[in-house]
This record gives C-alpha cells, sequence and structure tokens, in this order.
C-alpha cells in the first residue's frame, strides 16, 4: 500500500503580508500554510475528541512533535506562477489603481497606516494557480486523512494567511480539492450563493463525508461548537472593495461619535484616566485586546489588554471567497470559546479588572444591525 496523496489548488483573493524571518519580506511560505492548516484542524478536533491533551496528541502524530518525531503527512507548496511583491510607504489601493478606502485601512490597523501607506510589503491580490501536495504515509489511518481534508475545507471557507487574516486579509480560497489519482475532486469550490451555503452545510453535516459534531458548549480554545454562526454577508465584483465595505460598516458600528452604540466604554476609559476605581471592562473587548484609546481633547491614552498575555485574538472572522471570475462573497464566522484563561485580569490603562467577557451579543449585533438590517443581502449559513 503507497502513500496517499491530496493536492489543493488555492488562490488567496486579498493582499497577503505574509513573510519571513525578516518582518519586512513579503513571501508565500509553507510553514505558515502548514501553520494555519493545523489551526483549523483544532477547531474541527475538539467537538471529537473534548480534550485538550487527545487533541493535541493526535495532532501530534498527524503533523509532527518533538515528542511524537517525523510528521505523518509532508506539505510540499507548489509556488503561484505569479506575485506582486508591493513595496513598504506605497499606497494601498484596489486592483483598477484607485487607493483603498477607509474600511480595509482600518481592518489591517497596525500594518497600514492612516494615510494607506503599507507599514510593510506584502503580496498584491490576486494570487493565483498555487498548490499543496499532501502526502500521507502509508501507515497514517483513514480518518486521520479525512480530518486533514476537512481542515483544508474549512481552512478554505473560513481562514486566510498572514498578519490580519482574521480581518480578511490573505483570504485562503480551496478551489479544487483531488485525491490520487481519482478522477472526481473531492471539492470544487461553489460558483454561487446557494451552493457556498450548500458546501459549508456538507462540511458540519454529522452524516456526511467528514462526520463532524459540532461540541454542545463553551470550548476552551477556538473551536467549532453549537454556539458559533456564519453568514455570507455581501457579495461584490471586487474583494478588496468588498472587505472595505465590511470595515466601513465595522468602523460606524464600534465609533461612538457615528452609532453611539458603546457610550459607556468611553465613560469607563475617561474613569480610568481618572484615577477612579473601576470593576468593568469595555465592551468591545469581545473584538479582540488589545485595543487603544486616545482622546484628542486632552491628549490622553489608554490600552485595555490581557494581563498576562500580549494579545487575544478577535472571535469574529472575516473571509473573502471567489464564486466566480465576476463574483466574491463575504464569510463571518463567530467562533466563541474562552475568552481567556480561567482567573486572567484585563488591563484598563492600569487598573485589573475581571475578565468576564460574556459579550457575544456584540458581535452578533454588528452582523445583524439595530434599528434596520447592517447587510442588506445577508444569508444566515448556521
Amino acid at each position: 500500500m503507497g502513500m496517499t496523496k491530496l493536492r489543493a489548488d488555492f488562490s488567496i483573493v486579498t493582499p497577503l503580508f505574509m513573510g519571513g524571518a525578516d518582518p519586512q519580506s513579503a513571501e508565500l511560505r509553507v510553514s505558515g500554510m502548514k501553520g494555519m492548516l493545523r489551526f483549523w484542524w483544532r477547531a474541527l478536533a475538539w467537538s471529537r475528541l473534548k480534550s485538550v491533551d487527545q487533541v493535541r496528541s493526535e495532532e501530534a502524530k498527524i503533523f509532527g512533535s518533538t515528542e511524537e518525531g517525523q510528521s505523518s503527512v509532508k506539505i510540499r507548496l507548489l509556488p503561484p506562477k505569479k506575485t506582486v511583491p508591493i513595496k513598504k510607504k506605497s499606497v494601498l489601493s484596489y486592483n483598477d489603481g484607485t487607493d483603498a478606502g477607509e474600511g480595509s485601512i482600518y481592518l489591517g490597523y497596525g500594518l497600514i497606516e492612516a494615510n494607506g501607506e503599507l507599514n510593510r510589503r506584502c503580496l498584491g491580490y490576486p494570487i493565483e494557480d498555487g498548490a499543496l501536495e499532501l502526502s500521507f504515509l502509508p501507515s497514517t489511518p483513514e480518518d486521520n486523512i479525512k480530518s486533514v481534508e476537512a481542515a483544508l475545507l474549512a481552512m478554505g471557507f473560513f481562514g486566510g494567511l498572514g498578519s490580519r487574516s482574521r480581518k480578511g486579509y490573505g483570504s485562503f480560497n480551496l478551489k479544487k480539492l483531488t485525491r490520487g489519482d481519482e478522477t472526481d475532486p473531492v471539492f470544487i469550490s461553489p460558483s454561487d450563493k446557494d451552493g457556498l451555503k450548500r458546501a459549508i452545510l456538507n462540511l458540519f453535516d454529522p452524516d456526511g463525508r467528514y462526520k463532524i459534531l459540532r461540541y454542545d458548549g463553551l470550548p476552551p480554545y477556538t473551536a467549532f461548537s453549537k454556539m458559533m454562526r456564519i453568514d455570507i454577508l455581501d457579495t461584490s465584483d471586487e474583494p478588496l472593495r468588498l472587505l472595505n465595505s465590511i470595515g466601513d460598516k465595522m468602523m460606524e458600528y464600534r465609533s461612538y461619535r457615528k452609532e453611539k452604540n458603546f457610550l459607556d466604554d468611553y465613560k469607563l476609559i475617561r474613569d480610568a484616566l481618572a484615577g477612579n476605581v473601576i470593576y468593568n471592562h469595555p465592551k468591545r473587548s469581545i473584538f479582540g485586546l488589545p485595543h487603544n484609546y486616545y482622546f484628542s481633547s486632552t491628549k490622553e491614552s489608554a490600552k485595555v489588554k490581557p494581563k498576562d498575555h500580549e494579545r487575544r485574538a478577535s472571535p469574529l472572522f472575516i473571509h473573502i471567497q471567489r464564486m466566480n471570475e465576476s463574483q466574491f462573497a463575504a464569510i463571518t464566522a463567530i467562533i466563541p470559546a474562552d475568552f481567556l484563561p480561567h482567573g486572567e485580569k484585563i488591563m484598563v490603562g492600569d487598573s485589573p479588572v475581571d475578565a468576564d467577557v460574556n459579550g457575544y451579543k456584540v458581535l452578533h449585533e454588528f452582523i445583524d444591525g439595530r434599528d434596520s438590517p447592517r447587510f442588506a443581502s445577508l444569508v444566515r449559513v448556521i
């Protein structure tokens, strides 16, 4: 019995901020792709194994570790024929050459200055005709191979590569998944919204190819559960403009000057800066930490961050998916999990407060809108 092989043909449809040891470089790296594949494998594994130790053990057997030794799968990148590096200090732009909008700049915060200038190099979009070849040792159990297939699909529906991938940058699209010499692909990317919805539902069909059950409870790390939510928000003929429109709406939602949704957050920070005793953290912490406050009137600033960690990534994933040559869709996934390790505090300025983050309502309200729909053509998937 020989090796089982998978071939995953892919494209990347938004600017990619990925590099090697030199943070100013821009390149597609197989190590980063493997790391992201492992992330989505873990997200699917929790409902089946329900033990962090078992997840780590099985992951190590498939992908390798210092304890388990060699990986049972070898991953090789067949690089795209052409990539276009965009230099640092260049202004982020759409494919027609016009400057990108405020929403896309907002979602790239830290990588992109307010005027649109890049703080580091990136690869322009789209990146076409790349492929991953995965070769499994003959001893690899069939269930393990299928678990990697499922992780590739999840990565293709919800994931991205490089920095700010949860904000829609580096959106990884799985175009086709082929197994060995089989003539019928395991997966072909859908070409419209109805097909996209069906394909996502098929991935989570407990009676389907991968028999995935969603966990009944709150996972200890980012993993699929019955608490998750998946939507197709909108469509456009230009992927970065689509991402920009989501960023615009997120800015409006989070800004107290526009929708005035989070006045209490600002009052809380004002109290912290005044030296008053505070007992809560901002509701917007659910969008991820750290985040910063700056009051132009007083030139004062404050940071909200985990006490013992540098950051907590957002449980809201934004992904741009090509459906056909002229149409792209925006997919969002809210994937709840323990926000921080048990007992860890959140620092609001210099004040430690309990990490009482049960604010997934804040994320749902962003998707749904308040008095009127925020995304008029939204399709609820799960």
